[in-house]
């Protein structure tokens, strides 16, 4: 796999660390309570699953030799065939439902933010903070 240098070094950290990390604060600190249900988790790695599919096309059309043919080791259809790739994935989407069913659960626990006085809309527009 290729090491990341440069504006793709940055974009990698801002999309696995910190998007993580400031979804997570806008979830506990701006968000109602209450709002999640639990069918929601069901939902969730349909992203991920979208992008499995994306990944395994996008590598059986890129020649063999191309440094970047998978994105990430678990997808590399050579290293694991793709029977492992799968149980991969499988394992992937397991732990994003599980995530889910955890993140609705502490959304049924977590006490309310507390409102704040600089709001862009008003209390009861659930979208916009």
């Amino acid at each position: 796999m290729a090491r990341l240098g440069g504006g793709r070094a940055v974009a990698n950290q801002l999309l696995h660390t910190v998007t993580p990390i400031g979804a997570a604060l806008d979830f506990l600190l701006l968000t109602a309570p209450g709002a999640l249900r639990w069918r929601h988790a069901a939902q969730w790695p349909a992203a991920p699953a979208l992008y499995f599919a994306f990944a395994l096309v996008r590598g059986a059309l890129l020649s063999p030799d191309a440094p970047t043919r998978y994105t990430y080791p678990f997808l590399d259809v050579t290293a694991h065939g793709y029977g492992g790739v799968l149980a991969n994935a499988v394992a992937l989407g397991a732990a994003f439902y599980a995530l889910g069913l955890a993140i609705i659960g502490l959304d049924r626990i977590r006490p309310a933010p507390r409102p704040s006085e600089y709001r862009i809309s008003s209390e009861r527009a659930r979208g916009l903070k």
